[in-house]
């Protein structure tokens, strides 16, 4: 085993460990030849975790202070298998204060605008306030004429 390829058979198991510590562990560790561990090596493992994630904008990452200030949507589907009533999909309506969580069942996408009818009739009704901002993944289920106009309407 080449002195290259003895360095990178310790490296994973160590926690993938850097090249210079390695040099510090040949004094702790019998039967480890790293006298001459190259400082520079590639480890593409290493080098995907040293990569940053963008974060959020400062907008996206608010959040409510009251109830139905704020209600997060989003479709899941087709599933596989189909409900006893015939649903291939559901859309949450997530209350970003409070946390609480509405799912539905839909036999097709396009009944997203009336379920969050009915979600809205129910959660207004229940607590007396109005919703405020609907979030949702510009899904097209999202974007149609009727429905931007309803939430134009309610002022949402």
């Amino acid at each position: 085993m080449s002195l290259n390829e003895e360095a990178m058979f310790w490296h994973q198991p160590f926690g993938h460990l850097n090249m210079a510590n390695f040099k510090k562990l040949e004094k702790m560790v019998n039967g480890m030849n790293l006298k001459e561990v190259p400082l520079h090596h590639v480890c593409e493992t290493c080098i995907e975790g040293k990569h940053q994630k963008t974060s959020f904008r400062k907008n996206e990452t608010t959040r409510a202070s009251k109830l139905l200030e704020l209600v997060h949507s989003d479709v899941c589907g087709p599933m596989k298998t189909t409900s006893c009533g015939g649903a291939r999909y559901f859309v949450t309506f997530i209350e970003d204060f409070s946390k609480k969580t509405h799912v539905y069942l839909l036999k097709a996408k396009g009944k997203v605008f009336d379920k969050f009818k009915v979600y809205k009739a129910l959660v207004e009704n229940q607590t007396s306030m109005k919703i405020k901002t609907l979030q949702f993944d510009n899904g097209r289920e999202f974007l149609s004429k009727t429905f931007y106009d309803f939430l134009r309407e309610c002022g949402i």
